[in-house]
């Protein structure tokens, strides 16, 4: 049961009014004796010839109407076929998973501001002296 729209926030109102006009309203366009009706998807729900256009009007837009949705239905068909194919190839599915890993993984909240980098005057001599060595001997490994 769904609450009355005098119950449902802003948001929750526009949704459903969004999920209508996608799912359940349809356009009707006409002129000369001829109207469709389409989806906002794009199906073609009826064509509407009148009589005066044709005698056969009301079988004929039945016909176009029931061709339109075979056609419809072997492109989508094509369409699963080819997405089918797609997500076979290895690659996609590695990208699959590697997404739905991380989408079960926590968010990584950055960890706290790290304290400033050592400056060399705030050291002894000593210090100095031995932070020094270390630097000249990792240079020396690395060259």
């Amino acid at each position: 049961m769904h609450p009355n729209s005098g119950d449902i926030d802003p948001i929750t109102s526009q949704m459903h009014a969004v999920r209508q006009a996608l799912m359940v309203d349809q356009a009707t366009a006409g002129r000369y004796g001829v109207a469709v009706d389409v989806s906002a998807d794009g199906t073609l729900q009826a064509v509407r010839i009148d009589e005066s256009v044709t005698p056969h009007g009301v079988a004929l837009g039945n016909l176009i109407t029931k061709l339109a949705q075979e056609a419809l239905e072997q492109a989508r068909v094509i369409v699963r076929e080819r997405i089918d194919n797609l997500c076979a190839d290895p690659r996609i599915a590695a990208a699959v998973e590697s997404i739905e890993i991380a989408s079960e993984r926590p968010y990584l909240v950055p960890s706290a501001k790290r304290s400033a980098p050592i400056q060399d005057d705030d050291l002894t001599e000593e210090e100095l002296i031995e932070l020094n060595q270390r630097r000249n001997a990792s240079f020396f490994r690395n060259a």
